[in-house]
């Protein structure tokens, strides 16, 4: 076996990623842009319930129309695979929740940093 060749590094004197860390980390951050976006989903869904006739104007109203247009694919997705479910008069949709885990395992999973 004999002695690991030594690291490549660069000016900065750091390490130099391989192509494959440097795909894994856009991914990564892909998808950690798209968590904060159901993150976000989240809130308006529990402002909506609690102030009904609050109505998003200008820079909002685009801002979330962009958060709905990038998480509605994979939310309605889940809403056909996952029922709600009912308790008594209330029925509880799970999808979003599930979707929240889902990305994070996956961001875990692929983090070309260790998962620190």
């Amino acid at each position: 076996m004999g002695p690991d060749p030594a690291p490549r590094t660069g000016h900065s004197g750091g390490m130099l990623a391989s192509p494959t860390d440097t795909i894994l980390l856009v991914v990564y951050y892909v998808l950690f842009v798209f968590y904060l976006f159901i993150i976000g989903r989240l809130v308006v869904e529990v402002v909506r319930g609690f102030a009904r006739d609050w109505r998003p104007a200008g820079g909002t109203a685009v801002g979330l129309e962009l958060m709905y247009r990038v998480t509605d694919p994979p939310v309605k997705l889940l809403k056909k695979l996952i029922p709600a479910i009912r308790i008594g008069n209330i029925s509880l949709d799970l999808s979003m929740m599930i979707l929240l885990i889902v990305v994070y395992i996956v961001m875990r999973i692929i983090d070309p940093r260790g998962g620190a």
